[in-house]
């Protein structure tokens, strides 16, 4: 079984795809119950699901994926071998730490993160 961190064999790219949708399945269950307490489960799964859909896309483009889990840094390797690749760096930075530090007591997002970005009221 190859390594995440050895260049992968194209066929490595559906398990990529399915482990995104299975992210995704479960960021749609969680909004479904509309609970403030499960807003970090969200966003981590948001994050999740694009980091592993950056993977399936550079590997399906031949490129080594290296162990990362910043959709930024993904974003931008991406970016130098597919030239029409464009996503907003502070937007994935933001997915990021929405994704990680939120998870922690005492993270606080900035209002134009809560409101603007993930487009939640205030708490």
């Amino acid at each position: 079984m190859a390594s995440c961190c050895m260049a992968e064999p194209w066929s490595a790219v559906p398990e990529w795809m399915a482990k995104a949708e299975g992210d995704w399945e479960a960021l749609e269950i969680l909004l479904t119950r509309n609970t403030p307490g499960l807003r970090d489960a969200v966003v981590f799964h948001a994050q999740q699901c694009v980091e592993k859909l950056l993977k399936a896309r550079l590997i399906q483009l031949g490129h080594t994926v290296d162990k990362i889990h910043d959709p930024a840094i993904l974003s931008r390797q991406l970016e130098a071998v597919d030239g029409q690749w464009s996503w907003d760096g502070e937007e994935l930075a933001d997915l990021s730490s929405g994704a990680v530090l939120a998870r922690y007591p005492g993270f606080k997002p900035q209002p134009r993160n809560r409101q603007n970005r993930w487009n939640w009221p205030a708490t």
